[in-house]
Formats: C-alpha cells, sequence, structure tokens
C-alpha cells in the first residue's frame, strides 16, 4: 500500500518540478531584449560617478605602482537604433573626468637629473627624477561607447576612444595623450539606475549609474 502511495507522489513531485523547471526558463526567455531593438530604458544621458582601481602605471610622465581615485562620466544617447539594425544594440558618446593617485613602487630615491653651477664652485640640482615616486594624474576621456541590451537586468558595452591626462599635479607635470580602451557591463537594479564595472586602460572602474 505504501509503495502504492508513493509512485502518485513521486510522479507529482516531478512534474511540479518539471513546471516549474518550464516556468522559469519562458520568465527568462521573457526577460532576453537582444533580439528586441528599442526594448530597452528611455534615456539621454547616462551619468555615472564611479571609484576607480588601475594596475597600469601611466605611459607617459613620473608615476608608479598601483593607482586609485574617482570619478564621474557622462554618456550622451546619440543612436538609440544602434549599428545593427537585427539587434536590440545602441551607441553613445561619452565624457570622462577621473583623478588618480598612484603610490609609487617603492624604489624612488629622487635622483637629481640636471644641476647648475652655484657660487664657489658648487652644483646646486635644479630638477629631480621623480620615476617610480608617488604621483597624481587628472584624465579626461572621450570614448564612443557601444551597447547591447540583452536582458532586463543586464547590459554590456564596449568603449573605444582617447584621453587626455595632466600628471604629476601640483609639481612640474606633464601633459600627454593616451589610448583608452574598455569593456563593460551593468546589472540594473531599476530601469533606471544600475551597477556598472568597467574593465580596460587607464583603469578599471566600478559606480553606479542613472539613465536620465
Amino acid at each position: 500500500m505504501t509503495s502504492q502511495l508513493r509512485a502518485p507522489r513521486l510522479m507529482a513531485a516531478a512534474l511540479s518540478f518539471a513546471a516549474l523547471t518550464i516556468g522559469w526558463t519562458e520568465v527568462g526567455e521573457a526577460q532576453m531584449t537582444i533580439k528586441r531593438p528599442g526594448d530597452r530604458p528611455d534615456y539621454k544621458v547616462e551619468l555615472e560617478p564611479h571609484l576607480l582601481l588601475t594596475p597600469f602605471e601611466p605611459l607617459g610622465g613620473p608615476g608608479a605602482g598601483n593607482g586609485l581615485g574617482a570619478g564621474l562620466r557622462a554618456t550622451i544617447d546619440i543612436a538609440p537604433d544602434g549599428f545593427i539594425k537585427r539587434i536590440n544594440d545602441s551607441v553613445g558618446l561619452g565624457f570622462g573626468l577621473d583623478g588618480i593617485h598612484y603610490g609609487g613602487d617603492g624604489d624612488y630615491r629622487g635622483e637629481c637629473t640636471r644641476f647648475e653651477n652655484g657660487p664657489a664652485g658648487t652644483r646646486i640640482c635644479t630638477e629631480v627624477d621623480r620615476y617610480g615616486g608617488p604621483s597624481d594624474y587628472v584624465f579626461g576621456s572621450v570614448v564612443m561607447q557601444w551597447n547591447f541590451w540583452l536582458h532586463r537586468r543586464w547590459s554590456v558595452f564596449g568603449e573605444p576612444g582617447l584621453s587626455l591626462y595632466l600628471g604629476d599635479v601640483g609639481r612640474n607635470g606633464v601633459f600627454g595623450v593616451s589610448p583608452a580602451l574598455f569593456v563593460g557591463g551593468r546589472f540594473h537594479f531599476t530601469e533606471k539606475v544600475t551597477l556598472t564595472m568597467r574593465l580596460g586602460y587607464p583603469a578599471f572602474s566600478v559606480g553606479v549609474s542613472f539613465l536620465l
């Protein structure tokens, strides 16, 4: 009798599990948006304050070691339909301003690189090599942001562009141009607020985006 009752219960449990699995799969598919062009948050500007971490040393000028900082990115939605008509993509133009402090590599000795003649035959140091020591940089970046809206909760993007930088801020200062290249993604808390993560050069970032 027990075995006769157990079989229908197991059958019912199996059918319930199958129904739940099919239900969750259908919900997941319903949330997918990559094949539905235009099915994404409606916004004009994305504002993104973020924190920065970089394992890279700057391409030019003084500064070494890991860098920490903070910044702000503003991205204007310039092509809501993107480049590929069959998928849910869009294109933005992004402008960023970031400040990064490089802690130095521990090898900094402050060696003199230029001397001038002083009184009584003495030599006076007029310039010190700061390579390897702590340094502060400001980066201004311009990028093209190509978005792919995969899911109600997820979107990803690539960002090629250029960064203008001012290095060794507060001292002699160096100015230059470096490439900027990022890949990133967003987890959408709501339609208008996301957790935004980015990997690339000159720095990795994590922040919160507001789609306005």
